[in-house]
């Protein structure tokens, strides 16, 4: 049983890039792994956070003047004293620019599949549903399956992406009835490098989607995001399209490395481990897409 609230980070209404036709995706707050490059650093935690934007900020000290507990001192919001910060949200009221704010809102189930039911006629209409995202939904199971569920019921498209972290039990029982379609990411074949850049070993991952796949259904897709110097090298994806190719996997979708977390991250005070802030270039992407040509997997970028 779960012992704490699942916080949302946010609901994005009207998306196309989570899943077919258009959906509403649901960023759950906290996650099994800390990848180093996370592209949702304030996901990880489960817990609320407080987020201060440098390039927002106007410097009017309206949240100074809000904070009761005085948790924004002389040196402004740029160094917020977490300690006694209680998340009452008065300086995210007062901030005329949207430089801060409180990370993590809790909504009831009921709540939740009210906001997301609202969309359903576009969800009818082109195909599309609610894709439960994070973070990862799967940290939550008994939450997300009844969400999962009560949309089930109103015959709403149900998509998952999940780090795969989860135990396969819970899942199998709970979840995986309400869903039809699984994002899963295949980041490192090689156990210590996964556990070097994501905090956690990947055992339990590889097991779980071995046994996804071995499903009729759901539909599963597999991912993986290229990350420089991490595991879009030679070596790492030619360990990947191996892994990839003795499962009998045939496309794959690559998602190419996206630097905008890391504002994200500086504003959570989160120290980086990794810090590339360019995009990749078209030779970088091409190099990885002649990869996997190499061992005749489809693949999406």
């Amino acid at each position: 049983m779960e012992t704490r609230k699942p916080l949302i980070v946010d609901i994005k209404h009207n998306s196309l890039d989570d899943g077919p036709g258009i959906r509403s995706v649901v960023f759950f707050k906290g996650c099994p792994l800390s990848c180093v490059w996370c592209h949702n650093p304030e996901c990880i935690d489960a817990g609320l956070e407080i987020m201060f934007r440098f390039d927002k900020c106007i410097g009017c000290n309206s949240c100074k003047i809000a904070c009761a507990q005085g948790a924004i001192g002389a040196a402004g919001p740029g160094n917020i004293n977490k300690e006694k910060c209680n998340f009452c949200g008065a300086c995210e009221n007062e901030c005329p620019s949207g430089a801060i704010s409180i990370v993590g809102k809790y909504y009831t189930p009921d709540e939740l599949v009210e906001e997301l039911a609202r969309d359903k006629t576009f969800y009818d209409n082109s195909g599309g549903g609610v894709t439960l995202s994070g973070g990862d939904p799967t940290l939550f199971m008994d939450y997300t399956s009844e969400v999962a569920r009560k949309l089930k019921e109103m015959g709403i498209h149900i998509c998952i992406e999940t780090s795969g972290d989860f135990d396969w039990d819970r899942f199998e029982r709970n979840l995986l009835p309400y869903v039809s379609l699984i994002y899963v990411d295949v980041k490192l074949v090689d156990e210590n490098l996964h556990r070097q850049f994501t905090g956690r070993d990947n055992r339990r991952i590889k097991q779980n989607i071995e046994k996804l796949l071995a499903l009729k259904s759901p539909e599963v897709l597999l991912r993986v995001p290229l990350i420089p110097d991490v595991n879009a090298t030679e070596e790492s994806l030619t360990s990947i399209a191996q892994w990839l190719r003795k499962h009998n996997v045939h496309r794959v979708a690559l998602l190419p490395y996206n630097p905008l977390w890391i504002n994200k991250a500086v504003g959570l005070k989160k120290q980086l481990k990794y810090d590339r802030e360019s995009w990749m270039t078209q030779a970088e992407r091409e190099k990885v897409k002649k990869i996997f040509a190499g061992f005749e997997i489809t693949r999406d970028i």
